[in-house]
């Protein structure tokens, strides 16, 4: 395989860059390894994932798994709420370097930390804000600026929806990662929002990958006359 290392980790996304995503540059898989090498030691000092882990592996394969279906066009400037310790928004980026990423968090300590690791990623057109997502959407710099809203196990749709809409320009459309049965959620957000599309993508992988009953639910405006 290309993305040959000495360093044996996160050997699931290695086959899923290479055997999923058909990428071959290796120098994505070390980019990873930054990434995999930063967040720990930021997280010995702050809790960006679970103190027990010993790598973002399952992360990161639960923030890019949807790309197998639904890709994301180049440059597209994105907003990703409640990003944690940057999920989805920093292996979206590593794996295309021409999208525009704003990563928001409602706690200070992490997007300091989300900042930190940016500019030692060397990542280019990728920023951090610290607020409520329900407060920033509706300041200026912000409202109506983005191609997509993303978020990754954060809230209910029906709030991530009343939360976001104000990022979307015209063509706006958010993808939400969820897991689990979702029919409550969906029913909750159709009937509060009636000017609304909602499409659930479902996917299944080899179990080796850890990727299990996830999916992603695209939400567009529909426009009425």
């Amino acid at each position: 395989m290309i993305f040959n290392s000495h360093l044996d980790i996160m050997k699931r996304l290695v086959s899923f860059l290479h055997d999923e995503l058909k990428i071959k540059d290796k120098n994505v898989y070390a980019k990873f390894i930054q990434y995999n090498r930063l967040l720990l030691e930021w997280n010995s000092k702050i809790n960006l994932i679970s103190r027990s882990s010993d790598s973002i592996e399952a992360q990161v394969l639960n923030s890019i798994f949807f790309l197998t279906k639904y890709p994301i066009p180049s440059g597209a400037k994105i907003i990703d709420i409640g990003t944690g310790g940057g999920f989805p928004g920093i292996p979206l980026k590593i794996l295309d370097e021409s999208l525009n990423i704003l990563m928001a968090d409602s706690i200070l300590k992490k997007t300091n930390a989300v900042s930190d690791l940016v500019k030692n990623l060397g990542l280019k057109n990728t920023e951090t804000i610290c607020g409520r997502a329900e407060t920033i959407s509706r300041e200026m710099p912000y409202i109506r600026k983005f191609d997509i809203v993303t978020a990754k196990s954060v809230a209910t749709l029906d709030k991530l929806y009343s939360w976001t809409r104000n990022f979307l320009n015209d063509n706006g459309k958010m993808i939400f990662i969820k897991g689990g049965d979702i029919s409550d959620e969906l029913k909750a957000l159709k009937k509060k929002e009636k000017n609304i599309s909602a499409e659930v993508i479902e996917y299944r992988f080899a179990r080796v990958y850890g990727i299990e009953d996830k999916k992603i639910v695209v939400i567009r405006s529909v426009k009425t006359r």
